[in-house]
C-alpha cells in the first residue's frame, strides 16, 4: 500500500503493410490467424523459453547473475541479433546484411546469375570450388562480422551485469560452410547451430 514500484514498459510496433502481407499467405489457405509477432520479440521468447527454460512466472525475476544468450538470426534482406537474459534484459538490433549479400557477392566475384550465385553458396559445402566461394565471401562476411562484433561491443558497454554465455545462430546461412567457425574465432565467443527445440512443441 503506498509503494512506489519500479515498472519497465516495451513499446512494439509494425508496419500494417508488413502485418497484412504476412498473414495473406495464411487467408489464401482459409487458416486464421490468431497472433503476429514481430522477428526480435520472437527470438527473444524462443531464448527465454527453449534455451533458458523460462516461464511466464519465472521471467521477471530479478537476480544479480544476469546470464545471456545472444540470438543471431540470418535473414534474406537483414538479419536481426537479440540479446536476453530471458527476464530483465531484452536487447536487441537490428543487422542490415543478409544472405542476398552473400549471393551478390558471389555474382559479381564469379560472374554467375543471381541463380546460379544462390544455388552455389545454398550447395558450397560439396562444391569443388568452395576455397573460391569462400574466398569470394570474404568481404561481406569480414563486414558482417564487423556490424555484429559493434553491436555486441556496445551491449556489454551498457550492460555491465550481463555475462553472455554463447551465441545460437539461426537461419540457411549458418549452412555456409566455416561460418560458424569464422563468427567464432573473430567474436571470441562460443557459437552454436540450432540443432533441435528443447522445449517448444
Amino acid at each position: 500500500d503506498g509503494l512506489a514500484l519500479e515498472t519497465e514498459i516495451g513499446l512494439f510496433a509494425m508496419k500494417r503493410d508488413m502485418v497484412t502481407r504476412a498473414i495473406a499467405q495464411f487467408k489464401d489457405v482459409n487458416v486464421e490467424v490468431h497472433l503476429v509477432q514481430m522477428a526480435p520479440l520472437a527470438l527473444c521468447n524462443f531464448v527465454a523459453y527453449d534455451l533458458l527454460n523460462k516461464s511466464v512466472d519465472n521471467m521477471a525475476e530479478d537476480d544479480d547473475s544476469h546470464e545471456c544468450i545472444v540470438c543471431l538470426e540470418i535473414g534474406t534482406d537483414s538479419s536481426n541479433l537479440v540479446i536476453t537474459d530471458g527476464g530483465r534484459i531484452i536487447w536487441q538490433r537490428p543487422i542490415p546484411i543478409g544472405g542476398n549479400h552473400f549471393t551478390r557477392a558471389l555474382t559479381k566475384e564469379m560472374k554467375l546469375t543471381f541463380a546460379k550465385a544462390e544455388h552455389l553458396k545454398k550447395n558450397a559445402a560439396k562444391s569443388p570450388d568452395l576455397k573460391k566461394i569462400l574466398s569470394s565471401l570474404k568481404q561481406v562476411l569480414n563486414d558482417f562480422v564487423g556490424e555484429v562484433q559493434r553491436s555486441l561491443g556496445y551491449f556489454t558497454n551498457t550492460h555491465r551485469n550481463a555475462q553472455i554465455q554463447y551465441m545460437i545462430g539461426l537461419g540457411n546461412a549458418f549452412r555456409l560452410p566455416g561460418l560458424q567457425k569464422f563468427l567464432q574465432e573473430k567474436l571470441q565467443l562460443e557459437v552454436r547451430k540450432l540443432q533441435h527445440l528443447e522445449r517448444a512443441t
